[in-house]
């Protein structure tokens, strides 16, 4: 992690400690604007907690080609692709998300922000982000974090996250140069390329969530994971998931095996979840509706939800030290136990809150 090299941020941009990089970023971004919400409501407004089973590369069971080779993808995010403008919807803010092929226009908008000395929210590879430790050739461009800084030469200031512990992470400031984030915001690698991809906000019609926002959020969560389109998503997802990973071991060789039984313990507990596949965050997102709301029925939710993320983090870390675990076996079936449990308990659950 570099250090700030003197560089002050922006009044009013603080370096929060967070959990998953885009509520976080969104958390900083509000926080600028004098309208903090926590990361939890932001995740819960965006209807941004699901479940999906993907499986990238390698023959007749895998989805779209991957430069990772047969790779399995299990995540705890929803609604990817309308989560900001929801999020947005919900507290009155218009957030609009724009990207370019040009490297300068990307540059452009930048340095326009910070004359003004405003934040940005950007995505970018990080695989080029200087501040992260990360093997030579991995690459994910699906990162967000927050400029909120400049030395008006050629270097900027970054606000981000320790991603190396579970849980709660620790924010941090780190300089960066213009060049170095130019290559990390117009990465080519996949997957999710960020395409010098940075958000817009107005805040200008700003409303707290009331009980309409938090109810329909709710709503769109429960619809997704009940009544999922396919089989690898929401609590089919979940099942489903249960059933292929009894098959991992026709599927891969035991170095594959071993490298997506390890991504378990990545994708559930390290990679920005919270914890527990974002169930933990999506549970306390329930219990502070339940104080807006008054509704006891989404705190009752809110500790089901809690218990699957107990779960998931259980999967999780029996799968942290598995490149050197002599015996696999009985773990995989021990998992495949627990993701039917999982698929239990949140089906009760969602459908406690579709009432």
């Amino acid at each position: 992690m570099l250090s700030n090299q003197n560089i002050l941020p922006f009044a009013g941009c603080a370096a929060l400690d967070g959990y998953h990089c885009q509520t976080n970023s969104l958390a900083k971004i509000y926080h600028y604007y004098k309208h903090p919400l926590s990361e939890d409501m932001l995740l819960g407004l965006g209807a941004g907690m699901g479940f999906i089973y993907w499986r990238m590369g390698g023959g007749k069971q895998a989805g779209p080609e991957s430069e990772f080779g047969d790779m399995v993808f299990v995540g705890g995010r929803g609604n990817n692709k309308n989560f900001f403008q929801d999020v947005g919807r919900r507290t009155g803010v218009k957030i609009e998300i724009k990207s370019t092929s040009s490297e300068k226009k990307a540059e452009a908008v930048l340095l326009t922000k910070l004359s003004k000395q405003e934040p940005i929210m950007v995505y970018g590879d990080m695989g080029f982000l200087p501040w992260f430790e990360l093997p030579k050739d991995y690459h994910f461009g699906g990162h967000t974090f927050v400029i909120c800084g400049f030395d008006d030469k050629n270097t900027v200031l970054a606000s981000d996250m320790d991603q190396k512990t579970s849980g709660l992470k620790k924010g941090f400031y780190s300089s960066i140069s213009l060049e170095q984030l130019k290559k990390a915001r117009g990465s080519p690698h996949k997957p999710f390329p960020p395409k010098n991809t940075w958000l817009e906000f107005d805040f200008k019609n700003f409303h707290n969530p009331i009980e309409e926002d938090i109810y329909s959020a709710i709503k769109q969560t429960v619809d997704a994971q009940l009544n999922p389109p396919i089989k690898n998503l929401g609590i089919k997802g979940i099942k489903h998931t249960a059933k292929e990973l009894l098959k991992w071991s026709t599927y891969f060789d035991d170095k594959e095996l071993r490298m997506n039984l390890f991504g378990l313990y990545i994708f559930i507990e390290i990679g920005g979840t919270g914890g527990g596949c974002f169930r933990y965050m999506y549970s306390r997102f329930l219990k502070e509706a339940s104080i807006i709301t008054g509704n006891d029925e989404l705190a009752a939710a809110s500790k089901m939800i809690f218990e699957s993320g107990k779960l998931f983090s259980e999967i999780g870390m029996m799968f942290k030290d598995v490149e050197t675990d002599p015996d696999i076996k009985d773990k995989i079936n021990t998992a495949i136990e627990t993701f039917n449990k999982i698929a239990e308990i949140e089906e009760e659950a969602f459908n406690l809150l579709s009432v």
